[in-house]
């Protein structure tokens, strides 16, 4: 299978969804990443650098669209980029970012994948709300979990690929994704989990 991930920032998608990109690559299968901006900050070229480190060592492709986060709004144009990527590289399925998040850039690319997907030809998931976050009024509501207990050291290898973030935030960082994919790994009786929800399945899975 191939597989499209697709987020807003060079740290946004190991935390989220590394093990199951791990185990995806390990079996085979072809994942690539999109990153839609540079981050607008001053260490863009080095937190472009650790995404391409964090993907190696899932084993997935990455592409940089290198929008600029500062007037970063949903638009036409990012839909039609959009379009061409996925009419490119037919994926048959899509992973990207919750619409509910608290951050905006990842609600405009929750929008972008939306739009970009209405054509019916991939299934489409949404990964969990991206740590670090805000507390929003909604709830996610997951209904696909992947056990990820035998990949979850690269996906914790692939996020401290993140340097930067990992100074910024610390070890609690670390701590508070073991922590989620502990908890969903509970309810599905493994040892880790990574959970996402389900928009719309096209293909088998």
């Amino acid at each position: 299978m191939k597989i499209l991930v697709i987020g807003a920032h060079p740290d946004d998608i190991e935390p989220q969804m590394g093990g199951s990109i791990a185990k995806l690559t390990k079996n085979g299968h072809e994942v690539l990443i999109v990153l839609f901006t540079d981050t607008g900050e001053e260490l863009v070229e080095m937190r472009i650098h650790e995404s391409c480190d964090a993907a190696k060592i899932l084993g997935a492709k990455i592409k940089h669209l290198n929008y600029n986060q500062n007037n970063f709004i949903f638009e036409r144009n990012l839909v039609q980029n959009m379009d061409r990527i996925i009419s490119q590289y037919k994926p048959d399925s899509i992973y990207t970012c919750w619409e509910y998040d608290s951050h905006q850039d990842h609600q405009v690319v929750s929008k972008v994948v939306l739009a970009s997907s209405r054509k019916n030809n991939a299934n489409i998931f949404f990964f969990e709300p991206i740590i670090p976050g805000g507390i929003t009024p909604y709830g996610f509501e997951a209904n696909f979990f992947i056990d990820i207990s035998d990949t979850i050291d690269i996906k914790i290898e692939s996020v401290k690929a993140h340097k930067t973030q990992l100074d910024k935030f610390g070890d609690s960082w670390i701590e508070a994704i073991y922590g989620r994919a502990r908890f969903r790994g509970f309810q599905i009786g493994v040892k880790y989990a990574e959970a996402f929800r389900i928009v719309k399945v096209i293909n088998q899975i």
